[in-house]
């Protein structure tokens, strides 16, 4: 029996995905538990499995297509199974005004951009591009006649090449250059003096390189956007001297590496956080639906830097764990990360956030917080510095910290008391015991 495949929804947040790659194409036979597709959401890309056993018969999203999740993707059936009346019978569910059949034309055509050689962006159909692509067409020359400017399947049938004139002369300066003669044909013959005027022209022009935004990336960006213009963010500054933790650090290095691990000042900054968070429970808090929501456990988000953006999954319950068991599965997350092996439940549920940027040599950064939480923690790099101590100059490893705060939920002597006792945890760690 034929069953429908539809965009996954991966996590608590996810509106949309885009099908990054197909592993089958239509007519080939499928087993269950093989790997359909990819789907690349705004924090991940999660490799989808069949569930049945048949043949693909359908595609309805290609790559590069984004589309609301529940959307119709595919069909899987028989062979020889009539799926006719499961196309006309399915319904979008983005549709708002009604039922309409996957084979009814819309209105307005499903958009997809398309990347040509101008390093320009234009609009058309996934079958339009299907069409452009079979035919070795460039679709910056279709003109098109879909609603606001798409290229139809139509255009790119009825579309015919113009025979571009040039004297042998400039054909051969052209392909020596890389240059498409039909970008510069105006009805007149292209000549060399055409070609090196063109040439002068891009000389004095700044060599730029467009491309189209990762799905990741345009959702990180409208998120921080919304969370800088709708957010009261202050951020607050403080040294922290650290000796005691460096000299810390130093004996349990073995300890930990006897056990496969590495030991990082993060790991042990984590388990401050992890006893004062549970202290100060306006710092462990969520901002949702105009509703202030204070957690009891606390879910450390770390920022991890990743190919196309940065991702924050968190380690929960970490107030329950040792720091053996902090640094370990924080390294397991940090590795899952980068390796794209991340469940949708590993980046949902954070209640504070850390970012580290100081392998970078960051002296002080604002972090941005990571709503719905409503503080994150910058770390930066150790430097020594001259400071006073029972009033001689010395010189001792110190670090700055950036706290950043919801102004509007979260007071300023509050932040710069819980910051205040960051630092003196930092500067005495044997508290931890």
């Amino acid at each position: 029996m034929a069953r429908e495949l539809v965009m996954p929804k991966l996590g608590l947040t996810m509106t949309q995905g885009t099908v990054t790659k197909w592993y089958f194409n239509e007519g080939d036979s499928v087993n269950e538990g093989d790997i359909l597709y990819e789907v690349e959401t705004d924090k991940l890309t999660n490799k989808i499995a069949a569930d049945t056993k048949g043949v693909l018969r359908k595609i309805f999203v290609h790559a590069g297509e984004t589309v609301p999740v529940k959307s119709l993707i595919g069909i899987i059936g028989d062979e020889d199974e009539d799926i006719s009346g499961l196309i006309s019978q399915t319904k979008k569910p983005d549709d708002e005004n009604g039922p309409k059949t996957a084979e009814e034309a819309p209105t307005a055509p499903e958009k997809e951009e398309v990347s040509v050689k101008k390093s320009d962006y234009i609009l058309a159909t996934p079958y339009a591009k299907k069409l452009a692509h079979e035919r070795n067409l460039d679709l910056s020359k279709i003109n098109p006649t879909g609603f606001k400017g798409v290229i139809l399947a139509r255009d790119v049938e009825q579309y015919k090449e113009t025979k571009v004139k040039a004297t042998p002369t400039a054909r051969k300066m052209a392909e020596q250059r890389g240059i498409d003669l039909a970008d510069i044909y105006e009805g007149a013959r292209i000549r060399k003096s055409d070609i090196l005027a063109l040439e002068e022209k891009q000389g004095a022009a700044d060599s730029i390189d467009v491309q189209e935004a990762s799905t990741m990336r345009k959702i990180i960006a409208q998120r921080l956007k919304t969370t800088w213009a709708g957010t009261p963010m202050v951020t607050f500054n403080m040294e922290a001297d650290m000796t005691e933790l460096i000299a810390l650090r130093e004996k349990l290095k073995p300890i930990y590496f006897r056990d496969g691990l590495k030991l990082t000042y993060n790991h042990i900054i984590m388990k401050i956080l992890s006893k004062l968070l549970i202290k100060y429970k306006d710092l462990n808090a969520s901002f949702e639906d105009d509703k202030i929501i204070y957690h009891n456990n606390v879910n450390l988000g770390i920022a991890v830097d990743v190919q196309g953006g940065l991702l924050v999954p968190n380690v929960k319950g970490i107030e329950k764990m040792t720091l053996m068991e902090i640094a370990s599965k924080t390294e397991r997350l940090i590795e899952n990360a980068r390796t794209n092996q991340l469940n949708p439940d590993d980046l949902t549920g954070g209640t504070f956030t850390i970012s580290n940027i100081g392998m970078f040599g960051m002296d002080s950064f604002t972090p941005i917080i990571n709503k719905p939480e409503v503080a994150i923690l910058g770390i930066n790099k150790i430097a020594d510095k001259a400071v006073v101590i029972n009033k001689e100059i010395t010189i001792r490893p110190v670090m700055n910290l950036s706290l950043t705060t919801d102004h509007s939920l979260v007071d300023g002597a509050l932040s710069a008391r819980f910051l205040k006792e960051i630092v003196d945890m930092i500067e005495n760690p044997y508290l931890l015991l």
